[in-house]
């Protein structure tokens, strides 16, 4: 089976105001609601843990009383970092014994089936996987607002998600950064995880519609997005 991980436990706060970037509604349900349900359309996933605030939990047990879910979902206490929010999931599943892990972040509620059936059979054949596109921008390294270097922006990929591994692979990981004691600033991009064990990460290319709701321009953008997603 495999699994999708979505860490919702985060302050959002780069969105300002009181209430978390992934509990804002738009197209009336929350973000998160939406990212969710986009995992639980997709026929390559056979459950979802959801790492949230506990003052969040109850209130999304109850919305899944309230629907008619086709699925198991997991609501998972989150963790004060987001490494570990994920191994809480990772925990949290373990009774299922996860094939591939799916981690998506909250915000991206405009993933497509498709997008995450391609990332899982990518690292069902490499091990890890993840949906980036590719820089169409100039790339220039900057110290002290100068220019030192222009980087060849053909070896330059954006990280989206989900983000896919093999469960042990990301289970390892996780708990290899935690043991190192690394900086937040480098648990939260799970590749970078896989990628510090020395295993390979394949790229399978993404969508610019596949955008991360952090800004109030990005609000506006979704509420478009929305009307073409569902139209």
């Amino acid at each position: 089976m495999n699994i999708a991980i979505i860490p919702a436990a985060g302050s959002g706060s780069r969105l300002g105001g009181q209430i978390p970037k992934q509990f804002l509604e738009v197209a009336g349900a929350p973000i998160l609601a939406h990212t969710i349900n986009r995992f639980v359309e997709c026929d390559a996933i056979g459950a979802i843990a959801v790492a949230l605030p506990a003052d969040r939990l109850d209130e999304f047990r109850a919305r899944q009383r309230g629907a008619h879910v086709v699925k198991p979902i997991y609501y998972v206490p989150g963790g004060t970092e987001r490494s570990d929010s994920i191994l809480n999931a990772l925990e949290a599943v373990a009774e299922l014994r996860p094939e591939i892990v799916a981690v998506h972040d909250a915000v991206r509620p405009f993933v497509t089936s498709a997008q995450i059936s391609a990332v899982i059979a990518k690292a069902s054949e490499i091990g890890a996987a993840i949906l980036a596109l590719p820089a169409t921008d100039t790339i220039k390294e900057v110290e002290n607002g100068l220019i030192e270097r222009t980087i060849d922006r053909r070896r330059i990929w954006r990280a989206q998600t989900p983000q896919a591994f093999r469960y042990d692979l990301l289970m390892r990981a996780n708990q290899e950064a935690r043991a190192a004691g690394l900086p937040s600033a480098l648990t939260t991009d799970d590749a970078l995880l896989v990628e510090r064990l020395g295993a390979p990460v394949a790229v399978v290319e993404g969508s610019p519609n596949n955008i991360k709701i952090t800004t109030p321009e990005d609000l506006i953008l979704a509420e478009t997005l929305f009307e073409q997603f569902n139209g």
